[in-house]
């Protein structure tokens, strides 16, 4: 599976089999390890903000059994910041904005930041970490061109996702929700590299990183690793934590090193 991640060109480059890569708003800058900002004691908050193109929402409401489609970031997002955080997280389509057609199906990075700019009305404060997401139709565009694989990018430190949504739906199995559950997965991989996770401002307790691929783990149980942001792999990752009903994405080395900034739940 693959989704993608937050992190700079410079560390991750493009993926074998087209997966396409960390993204940079800078490609072309060196890779830094800042502080892990969301981390600091004095964010007390954490605001999601969620803008979706005209007929390319996320998925919301409830799942049959299983609670409400957004109970799965909003679970792992907690853990992340051992509850020590209030989260704001939209739910419902009520709480989101449909900002209209976008006209481009194949977006570069420069596309999507000019749609942040354009619409993003959260910023980040003294106190309260902001990220904007984006869910859109069309591809991720690179250097090499339009990716079908790519599921979501999010753009170095400046907390902007897109998530793709034709990709997303291309992943669903028949009478399943397989989708929503991708769909989830790739926020929380997303949000992950945003709040610096695997030696991308958060330092490792033990190491774990997959040098090869950036900030990626090296546990492919953990929603960190590097394949689980594509297409064809994401289905199989949500599949399996589905039917071991573990809610919790992260792996206990990922979970480890923020533990070690809050001091754990």
């Amino acid at each position: 599976m693959r989704w993608l991640a937050l992190v700079l060109f410079a560390a991750c480059g493009t993926f074998p089999g087209g997966s396409g890569g960390d993204v940079s708003a800078h490609p072309d800058a060196p890779v830094t390890h800042g502080p892990p900002g969301v981390f600091d004691p004095a964010i007390t908050g954490v605001t999601i903000e969620i803008d979706y193109e005209a007929g390319e929402a996320p998925f919301t409401g409830p799942i049959l059994g299983a609670g409400d489609t957004f109970d799965l970031a909003a679970t792992n997002l907690d853990r992340l910041f051992a509850g020590k955080k209030t989260l704001t997280l939209p739910r419902t389509l009520a709480m989101m904005e449909d900002i209209g057609t976008v006209a481009d199906e194949e977006l570069t990075v420069a596309d999507v930041l000019a749609l942040a700019t354009a619409h993003r009305q959260q910023h980040d404060t003294t106190t309260t970490k902001t990220y904007y997401l984006i869910f859109v139709g069309g591809q991720f565009a690179d250097g090499s061109g339009p990716n079908p694989n790519v599921l979501g990018v999010s753009i170095g430190d400046t907390g902007v996702v897109a998530m793709f949504k034709d990709v997303i739906r291309s992943t669903n199995v028949p009478a399943t929700n397989v989708s929503r559950y991708v769909e989830q997965s790739t926020l929380i991989h997303e949000l992950g590299h945003g709040a610096g996770l695997v030696d991308n401002g958060v330092a490792m307790v033990a190491e774990h990183k997959d040098a090869p691929h950036g900030a990626h783990c090296t546990d492919d149980h953990c929603v960190m690793y590097w394949l689980n942001e594509g297409a064809r792999d994401a289905a199989e990752f949500v599949q399996k934590y589905v039917a071991s009903t573990n809610t919790i994405l992260f792996d206990s080395q990922c979970l480890a090193d923020v533990d070690a900034l809050t001091g754990g739940p």
